[in-house]
């Protein structure tokens, strides 16, 4: 499951939600697909920490540029001049 995308895992796990709603599962299989969600839960959340890690803002102050965590809140974007920055990999 460690090299499974996040896509992947959340389709396979939006699918284990369904068949146990669906009501037609043994206890045996119901518990067999809710173990395998837990593990597919720990690889969303993963995944979705290794994002939050990597998104931030940039700001710019003068010739520097500095990173701020991402808030996760919504704000007015700021006005930034759109000219390329060196030494980032994107």
């Amino acid at each position: 499951m460690d090299g499974m995308s996040f896509e992947k895992a959340l389709g396979r796990l939006e699918t284990i939600v369904e068949e146990m709603e669906g009501g037609k599962l043994s206890l045996e299989d119901m518990m067999k697909r809710f173990e395998e969600g837990q593990g597919l839960v720990k690889v969303c959340s993963a995944k979705l920490n290794q994002v939050e890690r990597r998104i931030e803002i940039l700001v710019k102050e003068g010739e520097s540029v500095t990173a701020e965590p991402f808030a996760g809140e919504e704000t007015e974007p700021e006005e930034v001049e759109d000219k390329p920055v060196s030494g980032l990999p994107f």
